[in-house]
């Protein structure tokens, strides 16, 4: 984002860095205002944080700051603002404990600051490739990781009462904007930016790891874009995920543990500084740094703030993980199976759900003549009705612990007895398809004048079946396949009517015989042998179901 001024002179483009997160904002006379009300420009989701906070404004073709008679005041390098101040580049403006920053462009000469144009996320790092180096620990410093706990009681008492109470109110400023991240790549560019802004470097690196334990760069940062192209060193990286130490080298080239590594030399690397991403005895990643000579080399006041923002980068990139993972779950299963299939994951990174052989029913319910009577109708009725419907129906299946396979059409795939083992999963296929078809008499009882009445068909089949993540790297879905899972298609397609719920001879078989009655056999296609099913007198099903519950 250039800082420009439009040849009127009437407007700028900056960028503003406001509690960790990147605003491009276009400056006017009138301004942008910032606060955490649904009024202001820009919101931060904060309690010490007015409604309307604070405005930033041109005046005179400079931008202004003010404090719009917020509760907790507005300061500008620490000084209390009572009227409109000038801002300039890299000057500290806090809204009661949050901070806002204007980051200068790179074009403008201006320092660094946060994140910038020269951040790049695992997309575009693939430039960026990590190399082996020699190891011999009697070199630099290690330090044992620590829990936050315990390194915020360490700064309490190794630090002056003032350092300390900074140190509280920047990590206490970046918890706020991690919790904000909206997903994971907006998490890691916040915790970029919130740790360059802090400890001065000229490269920074995430790297975390993948299904394999590789560790791979997923966020690359550069004070000057393309200066630098060298690998990292993929030793110091593994060691401090491996070890769970944070390695600080003072001066890499006169390292013994990297003195056989003559690329040391060849780079210019004079400091290195690295802390692993840990969070419940689990290795995420690292946040590796480096900086040259001209620069500084790092202190051990940064291994000790970067091992603290380390801490809190790992918790928020669990929580991201675990998000990401609960919202592709709840997708097709339950509420309580979905908190059930998290608890009972070990791994190291957000769950899988790893390919199996399981004893399921599967159940396929189709609208009986919806492709004809949809015709004429608009397009948004259309989904409109089909919304509706799949909503009632998804419920019913979701109250019986059954897992959504995906909507074909006008049509609903399901499973019961994945991903967790069910032992009554044929009764609660049965029992959720008399239940679908109860569910659809209500709503054709209480459609609009004018919809038409729905009727259904559903097939249902019990046995064994491969259930599992099928897909690619870029799309994966958790399905079902098998033989089981074809008869049940053809049940639903071949040989139930409208109206009707139609069950293999395995579903019979697990389910109370009382209110079912065997068909004539059928020859289906690509079912070998003559199969004789099942018609489900769901009326019966459901005015039983009803007198139990009472």
């Amino acid at each position: 984002m250039l800082n420009s001024i439009s040849p009127s002179g009437s407007a700028m483009k900056l960028t503003l860095q406001v509690d960790g997160a990147l605003h491009p904002v276009t400056l006017t006379e009138d301004g942008v205002t910032i606060g955490r009300g649904d009024q202001a420009t820009i919101r931060i989701q904060a309690n010490a944080v007015s409604r309307v906070h604070a405005r930033i404004f041109l005046k005179d073709g400079q931008p202004h700051v003010m404090d719009m008679k917020s509760l907790n005041g507005t300061s500008l390098n620490g000084v209390t603002l009572s009227e409109p101040a000038p801002l300039h580049p890299e000057d500290t403006v806090l809204l009661g404990e949050a901070m806002v920053r204007w980051v200068p462009d790179r074009a403008s000469g201006g320092p660094a600051s946060g994140l910038n144009p020269a951040l790049t996320s695992r997309s575009g790092t693939s430039r960026i490739s990590l190399e082996d180096r020699a190891f011999d620990a009697s070199g630099s410093i290690l330090v044992p990781h620590a829990s936050l706990e315990a390194m915020l009681a360490q700064a309490g008492g190794q630090h002056p009462a003032g350092e300390a109470v900074t140190l509280f109110q920047r990590l206490a400023s970046m918890a706020g904007t991690l919790l904000r991240a909206a997903g994971l790549t907006e998490l890691l560019e916040s915790v970029m930016s919130l740790v360059t802004s802090q400890i001065p470097c000229q490269r920074g690196f995430i790297l975390l790891v993948d299904a394999g334990g590789e560790l791979v760069p997923e966020l690359a940062w550069e004070e000057q874009p393309g200066l630098n192209p060298n690998p990292i060193s993929r030793t110091i990286a593994r060691t401090a995920m491996k070890d769970r130490v944070a390695i600080l080298t003072t001066d890499a080239r006169m390292d013994p543990r990297f003195s056989a590594g003559e690329s040391i030399k060849i780079h210019g690397i004079t400091s290195a500084l690295c802390a692993p991403l840990i969070v419940e005895n689990q290795s995420l990643g690292v946040i590796y740094l480096e900086t040259s000579l001209s620069k500084g080399s790092f202190k051990r006041e940064d291994e000790h703030l970067l091992s603290a923002m380390a801490n809190f980068a790992a918790v928020g990139i669990q929580r991201e993980r675990e998000a990401k993972f609960r919202q592709r779950l709840e997708r097709y299963h339950s509420p309580a199976v979905v908190d059930q299939i998290l608890k009972s994951s070990q791994n190291k990174e957000a769950p899988a759900l790893q390919a199996q052989r399981c004893q399921i029913s599967v159940l396929f319910a189709d609208i009986s003549g919806f492709t004809r009577m949809s015709e004429g109708m608009e397009p948004l009725v259309l989904a409109g009705i089909l919304n509706r419907t799949f909503e009632a129906m998804t419920d019913q299946i979701f109250s019986r612990g059954g897992t959504l396979d995906k909507y074909i059409g006008d049509a609903i795939m399901a499973f019961f007895g994945a991903p967790s083992p069910d032992p009554d999963h044929a009764r609660h296929a049965v029992e959720a398809a008399a239940a679908m078809q109860e569910t659809l008499r209500t709503l054709n009882a209480g459609r609009p004048e004018g919809y038409p009445e729905l009727r259904m068909r559903i097939g249902i089949n019990s046995g064994e079946a491969f259930a599992g993540d099928i897909g690619c790297e870029k799309r994966m879905d958790y399905t079902v396949m098998g033989s089981t899972v074809n008869l049940a298609s053809r049940l639903e397609s071949s040989v139930a009517k409208a109206g009707q719920i139609v069950i293999g001879p395995h579903t019979a078989g697990l389910v109370d015989q009382e209110h079912l009655r065997q068909l004539e056999g059928f020859l289906l296609k690509g079912i070998e042998q003559e199969v004789r099913p099942f018609e489900v007198l769901w009326e019966q099903t459901t005015q039983s179901a009803a007198r139990e519950s009472r």
